[in-house]
C-alpha cells in the first residue's frame, strides 16, 4: 500500500482552483475540527465544485481564501449584497466580511465511509437548518454528542469483552 503524504491547502488548493474553472470537481479531504459534526477531520471528503456569489446561499458549505495563504471551509451563515459571513460548525463566532472575490468553491458532496452525500439532499438540508438555527446551543449539543459517543463506546467494548 502506498503512504499518504499531506500537503498544506496553501500549495494545493491553486492547482485545485485550475480544475474548478475549467469546471471539473475537485474531492479533497477534510482536516480541522472546525466542521464537526457535519464533517470530520482525516474521515471525509468534500467534493467542490466553481460556484458564483449569486449562487451561494445560507447553509452552503464554500471553500474561501481568508488572506493570502489562509483557506477555509465553512457554512454561510448569513449573506449580504456585497459581502458575507462564515460559521465553522464547531465554532461559536462568525468570520467576515468576506467578499465574493474571496469565493472559492462551494460542497456539492460529503464522502463518508462508503456513502456519497449530496448537499443539495432535502435532509442533508434541513440538518444544516436546525444546526444554523441552534447557534447558541451548539457547544452543549457537540459536548452531548461526544458524551453520548464515549459511553456507546464504551458499552460496545464491555460488550465484547
Amino acid at each position: 500500500m502506498s503512504e499518504v503524504k499531506f500537503i498544506k491547502a496553501s500549495s494545493m488548493i491553486p492547482a485545485a482552483e485550475e480544475l474548478l474553472e475549467a469546471g471539473k470537481g475537485v474531492r479533497i479531504t477534510v482536516t480541522g475540527m472546525s466542521m464537526y459534526p457535519f464533517l470530520r477531520e482525516n474521515k471525509d471528503s468534500v467534493e467542490l465544485v466553481k460556484v458564483s456569489y449569486k449562487e451561494v446561499s445560507k447553509g452552503d458549505i464554500l471553500l474561501v481564501l481568508k488572506d493570502r495563504e489562509h483557506y477555509v471551509l465553512h457554512r454561510l451563515f448569513f449573506k449580504r449584497k456585497k459581502h458575507f459571513y462564515l460559521n465553522g460548525d464547531a465554532q461559536q463566532w462568525f468570520e467576515g466580511p468576506i467578499y465574493p472575490d474571496q469565493l472559492i468553491a462551494k460542497v456539492s458532496k460529503v464522502y463518508r465511509e462508503d456513502r456519497c452525500i449530496d448537499c443539495s439532499d432535502k435532509g442533508w438540508r434541513a440538518l444544516s437548518f436546525l444546526w444554523r438555527l441552534i447557534f447558541p446551543l451548539r457547544y452543549v449539543a457537540i459536548k452531548s454528542y461526544r458524551k453520548f459517543q464515549r459511553m456507546a463506546n464504551h458499552r460496545i467494548r464491555s460488550t465484547l469483552s
